[in-house]
């Protein structure tokens, strides 16, 4: 009879570790050794590194919620510098998290633990597991052998990873919306928004709230001087779904542009029109930047429309027509581009 209860893959844990710095901790960084010891990828500083996502994470450790698993990585990063993570495929769209082990903090705190327990110091072995570890391989392998399960670092997979930012795609649309709720109820959330300036739906009340607002930072002066309306003017859940869809689909990531994006709600649509006209344009190297910008400065795309045209466009969006205006064209929310003109017949303004 085997001597594991039951045929799974089991997970390592350092006793004297885990009651040094954390069960979950001790777990990870088990998990982070044993990583590093099956990649190949060896970096420029010598050291060898791994990728793995939250998602990755949690299907390794299903037992723990992504919040402990995200504050045992932090504690192992910050508090402990057991471990270092970089994002070492910066020119690719999808980011990931690399690791790898800080081997001489590791070392000195092994050595700590062993002047506690009075115990000889042994030389971290970063190849080998121990003597315990190895007997407790009854089942055959390669089947069952123990972390058989982390991630083939010989061969990105890229079929694989494709599915991955599809999912992570969707999954922060929704999570977006949800973010906006907790910034709501802080205080700098508070202080952006005494700072929304109240318009009206004619054109030149929207127009006058492109400006920057001066009085950005002074609470009491914004509180006196700014007329607030959060029932009617500021966007609702989902307007920001749309616009984080419309982000999405230009490779914005659109967690840290949620607070501009409600502060700067009027300029949030030129916005999105500029980018698209600098990436077609092929001068935009950071959308994510430029869109931020463009919001905080209300600088228009190059190709400006007329009155009659930007008043249309106010009432097409208001109606839910339209999402945005670049270069003549307007994109509906299922993605398609028509001229302003076509558009305007399609769709006569009926104020």
């Amino acid at each position: 009879m085997s001597r594991l209860i039951t045929p799974e893959s089991p997970l390592l844990v350092p006793p004297l570790l885990a009651a040094e710095i954390g069960l979950e901790e001790a777990l990870i960084l088990q998990q982070i050794h044993y990583y590093c010891q099956i990649s190949k990828h060896v970096k420029d500083d010598g050291r060898i590194w791994f990728w793995k996502t939250l998602n990755d994470w949690g299907e390794t450790l299903p037992f723990l919620k992504p919040s402990k698993i995200r504050r045992a990585i932090a504690n192992l990063k910050e508090k402990f510098k057991l471990i270092d993570i970089r994002r070492h495929s910066e020119k690719t769209w999808y980011q990931a998290n690399w690791f790898t082990i800080n081997v001489e903090n590791l070392e000195a705190l092994w050595n700590s633990i062993c002047q506690n327990q009075q115990i000889n110091a042994i030389a971290l072995n970063t190849s080998n597991c121990s003597n315990s570890a190895d007997d407790i391989k009854d089942f055959p392998a390669p089947e069952f052998s123990p972390q058989q399960h982390g991630v083939d670092e010989e061969k990105v997979d890229w079929e694989k990873l494709a599915k991955e930012a599809e999912i992570w795609e969707q999954s922060q649309i929704s999570c977006c919306v949800d973010k906006t709720d907790s910034l709501e109820e802080s205080s700098t959330q508070c202080q952006e928004q005494s700072e929304i300036t109240h318009y009206a739906d004619n054109t030149e009340q929207v127009n006058s709230t492109n400006a920057k607002d001066s009085n950005e930072g002074n609470f009491s002066e914004a509180g006196a001087k700014v007329e607030v309306d959060m029932t009617l003017h500021s966007p609702t859940k989902p307007e920001i779904r749309e616009i984080c869809t419309e982000l999405k689909r230009l490779r914005i990531n659109p967690d840290p542009c949620l607070g501009v994006i409600k502060k700067y709600w009027e300029n949030v649509e030129s916005a999105i029109s500029r980018v698209k006209e600098a990436v077609k344009e092929g001068w935009c190297n950071n959308p994510t930047g430029l869109f931020i910008n463009s919001c905080k400065s209300g600088e228009k795309p190059k190709n400006t429309v007329d009155t009659g045209v930007s008043t249309w466009f106010e009432w097409a969006r208001r109606e839910r027509i339209v999402l945005a205006m670049s270069s003549g064209f307007v994109y509906t929310f299922q993605g398609e581009a028509v001229e302003i003109g076509e558009m305007m017949r399609r769709y006569p303004n009926k104020e």
